[in-house]
């Protein structure tokens, strides 16, 4: 589908609480609203959300943050926080209730908290002198906004969904503050959202519950609502919500296990966005030019870790060996005779390992592994056990120095011709003896970064 662009300036915004790290769900919404605003050339905006102080912390926001700016998901301005807009909350709500669209609710809290019209009935039709008296006399109360009464359908837009509707009546009155004074969810996105002319407020599909709640505080101000678009929910495995047990590692995580960003944003802009290049990697700049929120499916995507090791694997193939060899080198065996550090063996052995490996951790623990020794089991010595005699000899002629993969392969080569041996004899034999698997990479390779104590040291063990 051809890409529409929206006229005037498009606002969108991610909206996290700090309460936790940033996972995968969280990061798709972020990509999302960072990818429709530039496809628009608009404003991408942070808000965190972090009225619940006490679970909220500066160190989340600043890990939030951190994972942002490494995905290259950069907001246009300096992130703002509910906390820093008490007086503005308190202004909004003070008008609200001079229009009468919201009243003080003397309920108990067990019964204020609720949203059942049986609850706010008590206190909605309270005479305005009474209300005043208990006010002054210092009782306790919430402020409620003041539902639409009746059966009728409420009806309001989502771009994805087209027109929703729900009876007025199952809206009830909701609480706007808390008898502390504090704004609820409802009501503080609102007052953010326009404040800030957010024009997308695009999110999970689990919020559309509150959009009637806020659509019915937007047309109380006389505000024009923004563009509702609810995305689906990114599911587990077992297409249950997104946790931790499900795969929802954090961003941080992938971050220190050594992905790339361009692999990480690659694969999240597939999971409901059908326009996604599925063989490709790709930044969010480029993403975005491409990028229609219409696009978008309603089908709730699962959260695929092999199909994510599939751009780990491209965008790993990008990396300059050379950069890899400078972080990984030191997982290379020292030779312990002094014997040469040949920086072109390790970094073959690399290109070698790369095409399998999604992140510079997996790359790591496969250079670990190639030089493990594993138990070989009953493995046969062969058959003519002087070759094998006469192979350590001629290997053990090499000076330390001169230990490296292209001499070695020389002289496995003219070993073989002058013995008559088939080669898979010659290699199987040797792959066995130095690392107990029947495979891997080229074992001169392997030979050439063990060096030639440590290789020999495996080539001549058990040997009378």
């Amino acid at each position: 589908m051809e890409s529409k662009e929206v006229p005037g300036i498009v606002s969108t915004r991610f909206a996290p609480s700090p309460t936790g790290l940033l996972h995968i769900g969280g990061a798709r919404t972020a990509l999302f609203n960072y990818l429709w605003a530039k496809r628009n050339g608009g404003r991408f905006l942070l808000r965190f959300e972090d009225t619940d102080r006490a679970r909220s912390s500066a160190e989340f926001e600043e890990a939030i943050l951190d994972d942002l700016r490494w995905l290259g998901i950069l907001p246009d301005e300096e992130a703002a926080r509910q906390t820093d807009r008490a007086a503005r909350y308190s202004d909004a709500l003070a008008e609200l209730c001079r229009i009468g669209s919201a009243y003080a609710c003397f309920c108990p809290p067990e019964e204020g908290v609720g949203t059942a019209r049986p609850h706010a009935d008590k206190c909605r039709f309270i005479p305005s002198e009474e209300r005043a008296r208990r006010i002054a006399s210092g009782e306790p109360f919430c402020l409620r906004f003041a539902a639409p009464q009746g059966d009728e359908p409420f009806v309001f837009p989502d771009r994805l969904r087209g027109e929703l509707s729900i009876k007025r009546s199952s809206i009830g009155d909701f609480v706007l503050a808390r008898s502390d004074g504090s704004p609820t969810y409802f009501f503080a996105v609102v007052v953010d959202d326009h404040d800030f002319d957010v024009t997308h407020v695009i999110r999970g599909e689990e919020h559309l519950p509150n959009t009637p709640k806020q659509e019915l505080i937007y047309r109380a101000f006389g505000w024009e609502a923004p563009e509702w678009v609810h995305i689906p929910m990114v599911l587990g495995s077992e297409r249950h919500k997104l946790s931790k047990r499900s795969g929802a590692v954090s961003v941080a995580s992938y971050r220190e296990d050594g992905w790339t960003p361009e692999a990480l944003v690659s694969y999240l802009a597939t999971l409901s966005w059908a326009g996604a290049p599925d063989d490709a990697i790709s930044g969010a700049g480029d993403l975005a030019r491409a990028f229609d929120i219409g696009d978008v499916s309603l089908d709730s995507p699962v959260h695929d870790q092999k199909r994510m090791d599939h751009f780990g694997r491209m965008a790993m193939r990008g990396l300059s060996v050379e950069s890899l060899l400078l972080e990984c080198r030191a997982l290379f065996p020292l030779p312990p005779d002094g014997g040469a550090l040949i920086d072109s063996d390790r970094a073959a052995l690399i290109g070698e390992l790369l095409p399998s490996c999604a992140c510079k951790s997996e790359l790591a623990r496969s250079i670990s592994e190639a030089f493990l020794l594993r138990d070989p089991g009953e493995e046969d010595e062969p058959a003519d056990g002087e070759w094998a005699r006469d192979l350590s000899g001629a290997l053990s002629s090499v000076a330390p120095e001169a230990w490296n993969s292209e001499n070695l392969k020389n002289i496995l080569r003219g070993f073989q011709k002058e013995r008559g041996l088939k080669g898979r004899a010659l290699y199987h034999f040797l792959r066995m003896k130095l690392t107990g698997v029947g495979q891997g990479a080229p074992i001169t390779l392997l030979m050439g970064c063990m060096g030639k104590t440590n290789a020999m040291g495996r080539l001549d063990a058990d040997r009378d």
